[in-house]
């Protein structure tokens, strides 16, 4: 693949500056581009919590296995799966998904139980509508923000599976990196007026260099990235799929379990990370739009997505990875 031109990185950070896609920069910075004042983002303050019942916790470090990021964490740190913390509102039930699929994968993400209340990437705490926090990190920087989000979770996925060779990403320029090419050492670096692709680094096997090179995703990838590794939905919106309105601003939040009832409507569980980069949390919300304060009234055709923290999104707005 012919390396991006200096002019391409330039013009991709200056385009991806915006709500949750305020990490795009040149590869040897230091530290992630600020948002500007205007930009819509989470606010410090308070968060209050959604009433479910009360499962049984069992430790981060039980989980490991299936969630390895949880081995960078306090082992002790007390979770219980998604899908036991929240329960479908009356007269629904969840689809069905296959075994082994992202959409299980997603039922069975931890959540704290410490807390509902959203942290930033330095520890600050947001006032975000928040129902419940996803216990992964969130790194040291302002990267891991909204379109990042929905990344991790899918790149986590295939890295439980042992299929991390699968996974590449584009950058909002339209260059894509492959974990496979990190693996072998591929990083990029500026020399004069060029940005060059190079065999420079380390051979990478770990989880925890696996996490640095996502870390590189986040810093180039966005909103309006997401069109080259994802396609539309045609049929019924499905956990795993995720909602973005591309553009700088722009946002996207994942669909993390969906429900139905007998007359065939559905309703969905919605993760979002924002900017600042934060704790990916489970959505809350009041209204028409939402049963049980955490299920959201998936759209149909000509229908929108209403949520607290963007304009609604349309069903077209609808993606899913590749």
């Amino acid at each position: 693949m012919r390396p991006p031109s200096f002019a391409t990185i330039f013009a991709l950070t200056a385009l991806a500056l915006g709500a949750c896609d305020a990490n795009a920069e040149p590869p040897v910075a230091a530290e992630p581009a600020r948002a500007s004042a205007d930009e819509p983002r989470q606010t410090e303050g308070p968060s209050d919590s959604v009433d479910e019942p009360d499962p049984k916790p069992v430790t981060a470090a039980s989980l490991r296995d299936a969630y390895p990021w949880l081995s960078g964490m306090d082992a002790d740190l007390q979770v219980v799966p998604l899908s036991q913390r929240f329960n479908p509102p009356a007269g629904y039930s969840r689809v069905s998904v296959g075994e082994g699929s992202f959409a299980q994968f997603l039922r069975g993400l931890p959540v704290r139980v410490d807390r509902t209340g959203v942290l930033s990437y330095r520890g600050r705490r947001l006032s975000s509508p928040s129902a419940a926090i996803v216990a992964i990190d969130v790194g040291e920087r302002n990267l891991q923000q909204c379109a990042d989000s929905a990344i991790r979770l899918h790149a986590e996925y295939l890295w439980s599976r042992g299929e991390a060779q699968r996974l590449g990403y584009h950058f909002t320029s339209g260059d894509e990196t492959r974990w496979e090419d990190w693996q072998k050492g591929e990083r990029y670096v500026i020399s004069g007026s060029k940005v060059e692709r190079v065999r420079r680094g380390a051979v990478a096997n770990s989880h925890a260099q696996f996490r640095r090179w996502l870390d590189t995703v986040f810093m180039y990838a966005g909103t309006r990235s997401l069109r080259f590794d994802s396609q539309p939905v045609a049929g019924p919106i499905a956990p795993g799929d995720f909602f973005v309105a591309p553009g700088s601003p722009g946002h996207a939040v994942i669909v993390l379990d969906v429900a139905r009832n007998e007359d065939g409507h559905r309703v969905a569980l919605l993760g979002q990370g924002f900017m600042p980069a934060q704790d990916l949390h489970v959505i809350r919300s009041r209204g028409d739009h939402v049963e049980d304060r955490v299920w959201f009234v998936l759209p149909k055709e000509g229908e929108k997505l209403a949520t607290p923290s963007w304009r609604p999104f349309s069903r077209g707005q609808a993606r899913r990875f590749e």
